[in-house]
């Protein structure tokens, strides 16, 4: 049966007033405050008014196989789909902080879950260039961060990359996170983008106790026009953004040719996958040429009687590569191996990360009054060295695609680099004006152990000064010859 046929005798299809619609006949003027046109009830539908319309909301399972297969079908014909998967997530971490410091089950095992699905199934006719899970989702119900539920019709983050970028710029304070999403959109091997939301209950419902309790609807973006769409945005203080700033985001006006779906009884085993935002290099510069490819959606009231919803959605964006050739390879994706147990070569590595100690030992058990403030050099490099060492450890940096998927300790340790380069050259301003004690050593001058303890550290500090300032030279000589 196709998804587009008529099916009056499915016992689950809704007949609802659908919350947040807008009337056909507004007329938006640029962006809309969502706040402003909710509160206007000649422009939003209320459940008081006559005409609000009464939707056939159609049960979407009776028009789709619970199988991964048949929902990378329908995800790719349609935007959304309801995918099988048992994950092995045990804490649902809604700490964005924390999952970028500490890690989670969401960036550890949720993410790696999540991109098989992606690679494999739901875009496996693509190359993908990249996967960008966040460090934590969204949980909704009670006891969650997010108690309340997005009971009116929206769509996130608008149509447009600008759209995009302006809702990371109006939560993000360092400004970092829409140049990093611009750079890898200009990528010449990606060719667009995807905002994919991974949408399940989480409240142990099973076959025999499904979720009934205010399900998500989907609307499908092909039966919507662009002229039905109203740009609203959000105050972004309001919800713990940057004041001042305005997010952008969808509202949708009513057409009764749209075509609205859900999936009733759905169980912890069971992902609602819908597109949020989808945009390509060669899509319409101009807005109200832009095709809709992202899903409104609501949560919907059955009356149920049953305890609240628990849910949680987590959104990934993906970079978008070419379409695979039939003799590429077709290769399942496999998700890269946990951070424990580590390997033997990790060992070895940390074995010499931690070789530092040996220079405490050299300090403490020697002495070096020429130079009195060896110690304090010593012990901080000892320390700051043994601490990338320790991170590189625990995050595994080393292997393979590990540097993405833990950004911020990444970030640690570069910064923990330049703390390096820093004592290091300290070092230098130390040890180097005082190399004879290296062949005449002394308890009245330096010691052995404390002179070698500063020289090994400060030479390799200083072969990496020298490195760097010829390949710098070497960077602008060729870029100065290509001009």
């Amino acid at each position: 049966m196709s998804m587009d046929e008529e099916d009056p005798s499915s016992p689950k299809d809704l007949h609802i007033h659908i919350p947040g619609l807008i009337r056909p006949e507004f007329i938006p003027d640029n962006r809309q405050i969502a706040e402003k046109v909710t509160s206007h009830t000649q422009y939003e539908y209320t459940k008081e008014d006559e005409d609000n319309p009464t939707i056939k909301v159609k049960d979407a399972r009776a028009y789709q196989d619970i199988t991964e297969e048949k929902a990378a079908s329908l995800f790719n014909q349609k935007g959304f789909c309801l995918f099988p998967q048992i994950t092995k997530v045990k804490q649902w971490n809604e700490d964005y902080i924390k999952g970028m410091i500490c890690g989670s089950d969401i960036t550890s095992i949720y993410a790696p879950e999540l991109e098989g699905i992606i690679r494999n199934h739901l875009l496996a006719q693509y190359n993908i260039i990249s996967v960008d899970c966040p460090p934590a989702i969204l949980r909704r119900g009670p006891g969650s961060k997010n108690s309340f539920y997005g009971s009116g019709v929206h769509q996130d983050f608008g149509i447009t990359l600008q759209d995009y970028k302006n809702n990371i710029d109006a939560y993000d304070r360092s400004g970092q996170g829409s140049k990093a999403c611009q750079k890898k959109f200009d990528n010449k091997e990606v060719e667009g983008m995807m905002v994919i939301n991974f949408w399940r209950p989480v409240g142990g419902y099973t076959r025999a106790n499904p979720l009934l309790n205010k399900p998500l609807a989907v609307c499908d973006p092909k039966s919507v026009k662009n002229s039905d769409t109203v740009h609203t945005g959000l105050d972004a203080h309001l919800y713990g953004g940057i004041k001042g700033k305005t997010t952008d985001q969808m509202a949708l006006k009513y057409n009764p040719v749209q075509q609205w779906f859900y999936y009733p009884a759905m169980n912890d085993n069971e992902v609602l996958v819908f597109k949020q935002f989808e945009i390509w290099k060669d899509d319409p510069k101009q807005r109200e040429e832009m095709p809709i490819r992202g899903c409104f959606h609501t949560a919907i009231d059955k009356s149920d009687k049953t305890p609240p919803r628990q849910s949680t959605e987590c959104r990934v964006t993906v970079y978008i590569g070419s379409k695979k050739e039939e003799d590429e390879s077709t290769e399942q994706w496999t998700p890269p191996p946990p951070l424990y147990p580590k390997t033997g070569e990790e060992w070895c590595w940390l074995m010499l990360d931690l070789g530092s100690i040996g220079m405490i030992f050299a300090a403490v058990w020697s002495v070096c009054p020429a130079i009195p403030s060896y110690l304090s050099f010593i012990y901080s490099f000892a320390i700051v060295s043994m601490i990338v060492g320790l991170i590189k450890f625990h995050y595994s940096l080393r292997r393979e695609d590990r540097l993405k998927r833990h950004s911020f300790a990444n970030c640690i340790i570069q910064m923990l680099g330049l703390a390096q380069l820093a004592l290091g050259i300290w070092g230098m301003a130390l040890v180097f004006p005082n190399l004879e004690y290296l062949s005449n050593p002394s308890s009245d001058t330096c010691e052995l152990g404390p002179i070698l303890a500063m020289f090994i550290p400060s030479i390799i500090i200083a072969l990496v000064i020298v490195g760097l300032i010829g390949f710098g030279v070497y960077s602008f000589i060729v870029s100065k010859r290509r001009r």
